[in-house]
């Protein structure tokens, strides 16, 4: 059984002692307005009160109707379920799904399966167990429904429900990326040894003929770097590049001491907890460190911190490097920049858009990126046949079903050896790595840049 926000309140006071009193009270409560999110809940059954957060309110509610197995929704989880009975059954959600269209139907059922189980009664969420860890959360179900069901929402709020009532369904490889966030704050462990990470450092700058810009640890600056887990601990090339960027441009900026997730794996897999206990970690950080924007390297990232700042009222807007690039920077800028870069052959490179800046932050971001590309000496772009198509790697597909994750992105090979280009760029570590991986063991002769690391190798040495 499901309940909504308001709904909760009045089903509560049926399991109390003194009904009448209860009642009185809870109607009273029920009856004033939603200002400062705040509730009278009851303290004791001896009927006294107190002021509580909605939060606290939501997690009082659910653990007392926990044992009569009924789950209440968040007013925002409520809306996604909304959104839902507004599905018209159209089908097109299923022949736009890169999963299905990789896997077929026998394996993958679609987006519309996953979304008609809200629609039960009581909905059964561990029964899509077997598919909704196959999302990859591209988004392109939403892009096409003309009824605008967010599927990507109904699908985190499953595993949510999945990963709260039968954590048993939850892929172990999934746990292990919980217990990895929980011990470190981190989707990936860090080194054990900082002096080897540095080395590491070191030789991809002097394989990839970048200067090395120190770290930035300062309160006020204008804007706070943060590079997100992959290039923090992985493809630490990205982190440097950005920074190299950053330091020409002459950008006013700081790091976190602390390097925190931005919550995004932790939805992912189903632990709000958690993910609540991310996000709000690094918000307190982020209001600590008294920057103006936050400029992130990661599509995830700059999605999922947008819609942080938003609903909880960050006050600091969140960026990809190359949406601030165009905006504060300017394309004149680097253009003029461009001009004395490192002198590098000509290159024809074709562009990979991320699902996660295209479809759940904004198509604009790639603009962005084909106007600093089109402005680099010697740089020749072709448009692959799948360039806004799922690299496979999202929604931690890649992290327990490696062969879905592949099956996927197969078509973004076929169409990036078509365009006959010599190298892939693309402005997401996660979407590099998949890419490049593949491509290797196709035997492709493709290389595949993150973008970041492209635009830097390209400016001149800073004097």
């Amino acid at each position: 059984m499901e309940l909504s926000g308001l709904q909760t309140y009045s089903v509560l006071v049926l399991f109390l002692p003194d009904i009448t009193m209860h009642r009185r009270r809870a109607d009273w409560a029920l009856r004033q307005p939603r200002a400062g999110l705040q509730r009278r809940m009851p303290s004791s059954i001896s009927g006294r009160f107190h002021r509580v957060s909605e939060e606290e309110a939501y997690e009082f509610v659910k653990g007392t109707l926990r044992e009569e197995r009924i789950s209440p929704y968040r007013p925002e989880e409520l809306q996604v379920v909304k959104s839902v009975s507004a599905c018209i059954n159209c089908g097109l959600c299923i022949s736009h799904c890169p999963v299905v269209a990789a896997v077929g139907q026998n394996k993958f059922s679609g987006p519309r399966s996953i979304a008609v189980e809200l629609s039960r009664s009581p909905p059964e969420y561990w029964s899509t167990a077997d598919i909704v860890y196959l999302c990859t959360g591209c988004g392109t179900c939403k892009e096409v429904c003309p009824k605008n069901v967010d599927i990507p929402e109904v699908v985190d709020l499953v595993r949510a429900r999945i990963f709260e009532y039968r954590p048993d369904l939850v892929p172990k490889s999934l746990h292990i990326v919980r217990e990895t966030l929980r011990e470190h704050n981190l989707a990936f462990e860090p080194w054990d040894d900082i002096e080897e990470k540095h080395e590491s450092r070191d030789m991809r700058l002097e394989r990839l003929k970048l200067p090395y810009v120190p770290d930035r640890m300062k309160s006020g600056a204008e804007v706070l770097f943060y590079p997100g887990c992959q290039a923090e601990e992985r493809a630490q090339e990205v982190r440097e590049a950005a920074k190299v960027i950053l330091d020409y441009f002459g950008v006013d900026f700081t790091l976190l001491e602390d390097m925190t997730c931005c919550s995004l794996p932790a939805r992912l897999v189903g632990d709000d907890k958690t993910a609540r206990k991310l996000s709000d970690k690094l918000r307190s950080d982020v209001k600590e460190l008294g920057v103006e924007k936050i400029v992130t390297t990661c599509a995830g990232c700059t999605g999922n911190l947008a819609h942080l700042a938003e609903r909880d009222e960050w006050g600091v807007p969140a960026f990809h490097l190359l949406e601030y690039l165009v905006s504060e920077i300017g394309v004149e800028r680097i253009a003029e920049a461009m001009k004395g870069g490192s002198q590098f052959s000509d290159v024809t490179v074709t562009v990979h858009d991320p699902c996660h800046l295209i479809r759940h932050t904004s198509r604009q971001i790639m603009d962005y990126a084909a106007d600093i590309l089109s402005v680099i000496p010697g740089v020749t772009v072709k448009i692959s046949d799948a360039h806004d198509s799922c690299c496979g790697g999202g929604g931690l597909v890649s992290y327990h079903s490696s062969g879905t994750a592949n099956a996927v992105v197969a078509e973004n090979l076929r169409a990036i050896d078509k365009t006959g280009a010599e190298r892939l760029v693309t402005p997401c570590p996660l979407c590099t790595a998949q890419i490049e991986s593949n491509l290797f063991k196709s035997g492709s002769s493709v290389e595949v840049d993150d973008l970041t690391v492209f635009i830097a190798q390209r400016l001149p040495k800073k004097e």
